[in-house]
Parts: structure tokens; C-alpha cells; sequence
């Protein structure tokens, strides 16, 4: 009886007040569909995103509403709807819109009206950017992916957040996403989401729980989805601004201004803005990104959330992807709503820009510098056209005016914080909503192919006791290079982890074989690699090796040992011994590995060998931030060797090994001290999981080194000398695609007494074809082993650009590389000023093919062609 009661009094009295549904289609005048369209209700300052066929539904209480209804290409029209207590079904049909362009002024230069209303919207947009200061909203999200095709080798090699999983039943299958969320925003950057419905057809394994990254971006911002933004500054290098169309709306003008990237890169994009007149705010962006074969479409609408505040009502973002082999396609709907909305009373707005301004001059700011700052902003907004350099300087001034404090201190800061801009909860309800409540909140129909996936999903899951996986938010794939199986360890190599601490690594069978060189023929052995984590941030590590040369007959072993002690410091100790055959040019000289394959194929070396049985000791601190000490002593004993095979594929004669006899390279035992300062001004940093990790400067790097060689042991002969040397470096981002990279460096030997080949100064320098190092700070044509034993002076300069000399040429701009200009020059004791040039292509930092030509005193001397190839470092593990 009591629940009968309750029933009745719900069906009488709260039934009657709840949201009722207004549905409807958007159609032209032929009754045909108009895909992308969307709603404004303006009482509730809601936008909601039609689907292709035009459907629309949410849930409004009863009373009187003005809807705006909008598509691009055609005429907005607004609608009063009186909501009773029932749904209602509305069909709306819309008029192609007829632009006018006869009151358009054109310049006497030619310039395209566009660049006018262009240089006030970047002018204002960091006005825009922080003109909010809060606000809380809700947001209906409904994305739908289709998986056409995967490779075979990604399905059996990739993995779904460290766990298998079958592709093959993700192909042609259409996968559902819906959720409705809370988010409240906070000046500058900061969203709260709490998901508190989530419903999808997308497998658990993938943990999808998150929004669209779209909508946690703006536009007014440098960058729009990690994407550089027409409203950005320096847009105007970027990007091509057409007005191709302007609508005079009852009280507001609204310019189309299509939008064309200069160059194509995948971090441009191209399509429209709609920029109304006077406020400079978008009103609508429609805007297309590629990538790699994907290709994604943004449709973002703006409406007016209080006078002249004009934020994002609706998403419409599609995606088309063909990228290695992977096809598909998908598609995402927004519809937000806002609760309040909050502004800074410091950015009170105003219907004309320059009245706003004077507003803001009035409030007397309190440092002469902020009088200043508003003062130029006044001056600057009175034009009536503004060149690139005043809105470039405005863009910069209103950023200074209406940047938040929070913002300028993270940019000033030296430490770089990873703040966590998004913050997403997920009710602990939000995957169990019935579909009454689904039905209440749905903004978008749902057809027959998604209710189906739905219906399929919820099959699976209730035959499914495993529950779903929240330990990770978001879904990470990946592709796991340690062998699984015992067998595969111990014939691969590989890590094993004995406890939380302590892991072992081994080289494997097919590691036995480590090098091949002429003077020590094959070295046969193994290595071991023995970690040991003292917490979560300091780590301990041992590692022994152990090689039979086969043509010395001899037992060639190196163990070393190092120490993180002071992560927040970068403090690291090194200690290493050995018997080994080193280069004399131990510096920096080449690649041994690449030397083993040009040895045993061509009877080429490229190495001067020495017999080095030797200690070494070396230690890394942080003074002070940017102020960074480096020490090290080293005990050698060297020996000349020749060589003792000459076995190639090729059957070549080979060079000797240089020094190979005692009369020119006697035994003696070297003992060196190093102590190196570099400085770095203001060089900003990062913390990652408790330890310090550099990121960028825009000063120099400053460095002096001093390394002494001397007698320790009075009975043996010993190099003698002292040598000091300076250098200064800097990589410079000069836009989002150049930037120049330049090293200068000199030395002079204070004393040289007694010098050996290997106390000598040796330049970096590559003879080999094939080379693991870049071409920026290194030589590619001297003469081998190029040294110097009084002073010297080196200097690299080099320039790199995504479009420098071919990449301008309009068919190769899909092509994904970039070009670089190489300028290198040298002189010491001699003299003689060696000089070389180059030029290189690289390839997504995998990989740089370069000409170089070099001159001595003036005159050619030769030509050549070098690659650069980074992921040669992985297969090569030099021993150290």
C-alpha cells in the first residue's frame, strides 16, 4: 500500500515538473539532411551537436526557450519553442545562405581584407584566452570508431597495456563511446571532469574513460589540440588569411576568413575561422589537421554565454585514418551546458574593444609598469588598421595585462612543473546507469548499427567474472622487446627481474660474438649487467665482461660499476677497469661496431688500436642549478699492437695498426686528472619520478675544462703536460620548423713535456659512411686523426628547417623530412685553416643522408657522403 502511495504521488506531482525531450531534424529546402548542424538554447545557455542525419534530442523543462539553430552554408535561424509536459517534435529547415562582399574595402597595396580582422583577433586573443575566470558546465559526448584494417604484424606484436589481446575482433565492428560529464573550469588552464555516466562498446582491456583532448584546448591559446593556432603568434609566418565572405547578422558581423597553411606540416592546419566583427572573438572554427595519413576535422561553435563572452557549445570532430597500414574512421559529438559562468572582474568585458581597454586603463593600475603596459595597448587599439609588427606587439602587451600571476610565475619559473591541467574522476555509478537514465540524458539518437554494438558488449560483458580494469586511466600500446620464454632469454639475451630491487641482464648466445678488429680477430665472450634499486630514486649497477681474442690468443675482460647518489643533483660516480684494446682517439672516436662490419667485409679499419690495461674513476654533480662539475683520474698502462690477422670477406690487403711497434709508441703507463666546469643560465628542469632531468635554456652553455697528464710512478716513462680548453654551445628554436645549432671551442697546452699519440687533442671526426653521431658538432672529411699538440680553434654552425631548399617545392611537402645546412671550420699549430660545408636530409630523427665538400688554405680538397643513423646506439653498447 505504501508503495502504491508513492507511486501515485511521483506520477502527480514530480512526473509532471521533470525535463521533457525536444527532438527534431535539420533539413534544406529539398528535406534533405543537414549534417553538422547545431542548437543554442539561449535560456540555458546549452549547445547541442546534431548527428550526420541531422537528429538532435535534450531534455528541457517546461517553459518558453529561443533556439538558434546553425549550419555552415546556410542561414542561422532562431525559433521561440514552448516546452509543455510532453515531448515535442520539432522539423527544422534551413535557407542556403547568400553572402555579400560588395562593402569589403580592398587596400591600395592589395592586401586581402582578411589580415586586418586577423591582426585584431591575435591582438585580443590572450585577452579572450583569460577573460573567464570560472565557469561549470556539462558536457554530453557521444564518439563511434570503426577499425577497418590492422597488419598482421601488429596484432601478434603489440600489446593493450602490458596485456595481450585479440585485434582481430575490433575489425569492421562499429565501437560506441558515450558519457556525460561534469566539468568545471579555473582560470588559467584547469578542468576538473567527473564522469558520471559512462556507457561503451570499446573492449575493457583499453580503459577508456577519458573526454575529447579538444575540449580541454583553446583556441586562443599558442597551441589548439597540440596543434599550432591561426590566433597564435607569429600566425602570420604560418598561415595564408583569405576573406572570402562576410554576414550581417541583426547585431553582429561575421567574417569567413579561410585559413591556409604556408607550408604543409602535420602541425598547421588549414579551413576557416568565423571572426565577428569589433570583438574579435571566433565565432565558429572549422578547421582540418593531417598527420601521417590521418586526417582529422574540427567543427567548433561559439555562442555567446554572457555579453560579448563567447565560449564552445558544440564539438564535431571526424576522423579519417590511413597511417602503416592501420584504416579506419570515427567520429565525436560534444554538447555543453553551461551552469555558471564566472568572469574576472580585472577583464570586464565590453561591446566595443576599445572601450574595454579604456575600462581597463581606468582601474589605475598599481606599478608604473602596468600603466605603461595599458597605456601602449590604448594607443595601439585606436588604429584603425593595425601593421604585423603592432599586433604581434599588442598580442604581447594584452598578454602581459591579462596573463594571471599563476601563469607568469610557471613561465619564470626554473623548475618546469608538470601540472595536471585535466583532472578526471570517474563515478563509481557512472558504468552502471540503466537506461532510463541514459534515456534522460542522451543528446544524440542512437541508430540501429550502434545498438547493436551495445547489445553485442553487453553480451560479452555479462559472460565476462574478470570485471573491468581501472588501474590505468587511458590505454597504452606497446611493444615488448624482452623475450618471454627461457629459452628466447638465454639465446636473445634479456632481463631478469629476481625481486622489486634487483633485476640481471644478459647479452645472450647471439651476443658471444662482440667485436671483430685486425690486431684482436674475433672477440668471443659474454657480458652480465647486475642493477640493484636502493630506493625509489638512487640505483646501483655492476657489470662485468669477459672476451677471448681469438688472433691475440689472449683474455680480454672490462668491469665496471656506477652509482646515482644524487638524483635531484644529477650525481653520478663511475668506476671502471679493464684489459682491452681502446682507440687512441678515446674521446671520441668512431663506432666500433660499424668498424667490426667494415673489417670483416671490406678490410677496411678505421681504428688505431692500443693494448690498454687500465683504472678509471669519474664523478657528476650539480654545484648549484645549471652549474654542473665534472672530475675523473685514470691510471693507463698502453702498449703498442700490431696486427696479428688480416681475414676479410673480400680478400684485401690491409693497412697496419698505427702505433704498432715499440720504437714509436713505447710502453709507458699514463696517469691523467680531468676537472670540467659547464654553466648553463637559467637552465629549466623538470622532476620525473624523483630526479632532475634538464629541459631547455635560452642562454648558452659555457665550458672550461683542464686535464693534466703526469709521472705517478716515478720508474716508468709517463706523458707530461697540461692542457686548457674553452667552448661555448646553444641549440636555438627559432620558429616551430628552424632552428640553429652552433659549438665553438678552443684549447692551448700549457705544457707538453712529453706527449704520446693518445695525449694529442683529437677532433671528432667521421670517416665512415655509416655513423651513429649527428653531423652537427662533428667533422666528416678532416684528415684521420687530425690533432693537435699546441692550440687549436673549432668551430660547427648549422641551420635546420622543415623547409629550407627542396621541401619548398609543392610536391614533396607530404614527404616527412626535414633539411639542414653544415658549416665546420678548424685551425691549429699548422696554420692551415681547414674548412667544410655540407648539406643533409633527415628523416623523423631516425636518420640524416649529407654531402659534404671541404677546403685547406682555400683550395678543394675532397667530397663525400656521410649517414647518420642514432639507432645504431641501440645495437651497440660500447664498453666504457
Amino acid at each position: 500500500m505504501k508503495k502504491l502511495v508513492c507511486s501515485i504521488f511521483f506520477l502527480l506531482f514530480i512526473a509532471p515538473i521533470g525535463a521533457q525531450h525536444l527532438k527534431g531534424t535539420i533539413v534544406n529546402k529539398k528535406g534533405e539532411p543537414i549534417p553538422n548542424s547545431t542548437i543554442y538554447i539561449y535560456e540555458v545557455l546549452r549547445g547541442v551537436a546534431a548527428d550526420d542525419l541531422g537528429q538532435f534530442q535534450t531534455a528541457l523543462q517546461p517553459g518558453k526557450y529561443t533556439c538558434e539553430f546553425r549550419s555552415l552554408g546556410y542561414e542561422t535561424q532562431k525559433k521561440v519553442i514552448n516546452m509543455g509536459n510532453s515531448d515535442l517534435s520539432v522539423n527544422i529547415e534551413l535557407q542556403e545562405k547568400s553572402y555579400v562582399l560588395n562593402e569589403v574595402i580592398v587596400y591600395p597595396d592589395g592586401e586581402d581584407p582578411a589580415y586586418r580582422i586577423m591582426r585584431k583577433a591575435i591582438a585580443y586573443a590572450p585577452y579572450h584566452q583569460y577573460q573567464v575566470k570560472k565557469y561549470t558546465s556539462e558536457a554530453y559526448i557521444k564518439g563511434s570508431l570503426t577499425i577497418d584494417k590492422i597488419p598482421a604484424i601488429f596484432k601478434r606484436a603489440m600489446k593493450v597495456n602490458g596485456g595481450n589481446f585479440d585485434f582481430n575482433s575490433l575489425i569492421g565492428k562499429s565501437l560506441l563511446l558515450e558519457s556525460k560529464s561534469e566539468i568545471n573550469f579555473t582560470s588559467p588552464e584547469t578542468y576538473n571532469q567527473k564522469v558520471l555516466a559512462l556507457k561503451t562498446s570499446i573492449p575493457k582491456e583499453f580503459n577508456v574513460s577519458k573526454g575529447l583532448s579538444i575540449m580541454t584546448s583553446s583556441i586562443y591559446n599558442a597551441k589548439l589540440d597540440d596543434r599550432i593556432s591561426p590566433l597564435s603568434p607569429g600566425a602570420f609566418r604560418l598561415y595564408a588569411f583569405k576573406l572570402e565572405n562576410v554576414d550581417y547578422k541583426d547585431d553582429i558581423i561575421v567574417n569567413k576568413i579561410k585559413v591556409t597553411p604556408r607550408k604543409k606540416n602535420p602541425k598547421l592546419f588549414s579551413g576557416y575561422l568565423y571572426i565577428l566583427e569589433n570583438t574579435w572573438n571566433v565565432y565558429i572554427a572549422d578547421l582540418v589537421a593531417s598527420e601521417l595519413g590521418t586526417s582529422l576535422h574540427y567543427r567548433i561553435n561559439y555562442h555567446p554565454v554572457k555579453s560579448f563572452i563567447y565560449l564552445p557549445t558544440t564539438y564535431d570532430v571526424s576522423m579519417k585514418m590511413n597511417t602503416m597500414g592501420v584504416k579506419g574512421s570515427g567520429r565525436y559529438f560534444a554538447s555543453i551546458k553551461y551552469n555558471t559562468v564566472e568572469i574576472d572582474e580585472n577583464r570586464k568585458p565590453s561591446a566595443i574593444a576599445q572601450k574595454n581597454i579604456e575600462a581597463m586603463v581606468s582601474e589605475k593600475p598599481a606599478t608604473p609598469k602596468q600603466q605603461k603596459i595599458f597605456s601602449e595597448i590604448e594607443k595601439l587599439s585606436q588604429k584603425e588598421n593595425l601593421s604585423t609588427k603592432d599586433a604581434y606587439k599588442m598580442s604581447k602587451l594584452m598578454s602581459k595585462a591579462t596573463e594571471p600571476e599563476e601563469v607568469k610565475k610557471q613561465r619564470e619559473s626554473i623548475e618546469i612543473k608538470d601540472i595536471e591541467n585535466v583532472k578526471m574522476e570517474v563515478d563509481t555509478l557512472a558504468l552502471k546507469r540503466d537506461s532510463t537514465y541514459w534515456a534522460s540524458v542522451r543528446e544524440l539518437p542512437l541508430h540501429e548499427d550502434e545498438i547493436k554494438s551495445y547489445q553485442v558488449s553487453d553480451s560479452i560483458a555479462a559472460t565476462d567474472s574478470t570485471g573491468t580494469n581501472n588501474k590505468k586511466d587511458g590505454v597504452v600500446l606497446s611493444i615488448d622487446d624482452n623475450p618471454k620464454t627461457v629459452f628466447g632469454r638465454i639465446t636473445q639475451g634479456g632481463r631478469w627481474k629476481i625481486n622489486e630491487k634487483m633485476s640481471l641482464r644478459y647479452g645472450g648466445l647471439l651476443g658471444v660474438m662482440k667485436e671483430y678488429n685486425f690486431v684482436d680477430g674475433f672477440w668471443l665472450g659474454q657480458s652480465l649487467t647486475y642493477n640493484y634499486n636502493i630506493d625509489k630514486v638512487r640505483s646501483f649497477s655492476i657489470s662485468p665482461s669477459v672476451y677471448y681474442a681469438t688472433a691475440r690468443k689472449e683474455i680480454l675482460w672490462h668491469a665496471s660499476t656506477s652509482l646515482n647518489y644524487a638524483p635531484m643533483r644529477l650525481g653520478r660516480f663511475y668506476l671502471s677497469a679493464g684489459h682491452l684494446s681502446r682507440d687512441v682517439n678515446s674521446e671520441n672516436g668512431e663506432s666500433r661496431l660499424m668498424n667490426t662490419l667494415v673489417a670483416i667485409d671490406f678490410g677496411q679499419n678505421f681504428i688505431r688500436f692500443y693494448d690498454s690495461r687500465y683504472v678509471k674513476a669519474e664523478n657528476y654533480i650539480d654545484i648549484v642549478n645549471g652549474l654542473h662539475l665534472y672530475t675523473g683520474a685514470e691510471i693507463d698502462k698502453r702498449s703498442a699492437l700490431s696486427n696479428r690477422t688480416s681475414y676479410n670477406f673480400a680478400g684485401k690487403a690491409i693497412a697496419e695498426n698505427i702505433p704498432s711497434d715499440a720504437v714509436s709508441y713505447p710502453n709507458h703507463t699514463a696517469t691523467n686528472i680531468i676537472l670540467g666546469l659547464s654553466y648553463t643560465p637559467f637552465y629549466r628542469y623538470r622532476v620525473r619520478n624523483g630526479r632532475k632531468w634538464y629541459e631547455e635554456s635560452k642562454y648558452p652553455t659555457f665550458s672550461i675544462a683542464y686535464k693534466k697528464g703526469f709521472n705517478l710512478f716515478g720508474n716508468n716513462p709517463a706523458p707530461s703536460y697540461d692542457r686548457l680548453s674553452f667552448s661555448v654551445s646553444q641549440n636555438i628554436k627559432l620558429s616551430p620548423f628552424e632552428e640553429m645549432d652552433y659549438m665553438f671551442s678552443s684549447g692551448v697546452f700549457l705544457s707538453s713535456k712529453k706527449l704520446y699519440f693518445n695525449d694529442f687533442k683529437y677532433f671528432n671526426n667521421k670517416r665512415m659512411l655509416f655513423s651513429p653521431s649527428n653531423f652537427h658538432r662533428s667533422f666528416n672529411l678532416l684528415p684521420a686523426y687530425h690533432s693537435s699538440q699546441k692550440w687549436w680553434m673549432e668551430g660547427h654552425l648549422n641551420f635546420q628547417s622543415q623547409y629550407l631548399l627542396f621541401k619548398n617545392l609543392p610536391f614533396l611537402q607530404h614527404f616527412y623530412f626535414d633539411e639542414a645546412v653544415h658549416l665546420k671550420g678548424l685551425m691549429t699549430e699548422t696554420k692551415q685553416f681547414y674548412l667544410e660545408g655540407g648539406y643533409s636530409i633527415g628523416f623523423l630523427g631516425l636518420g640524416r643522408v649529407g654531402v659534404f665538400t671541404n677546403f685547406i688554405d682555400k683550395k678543394f680538397d675532397s667530397f663525400g657522403v656521410r649517414i647518420s643513423y642514432p639507432m645504431w646506439n641501440i645495437f651497440e653498447r660500447p664498453l666504457k
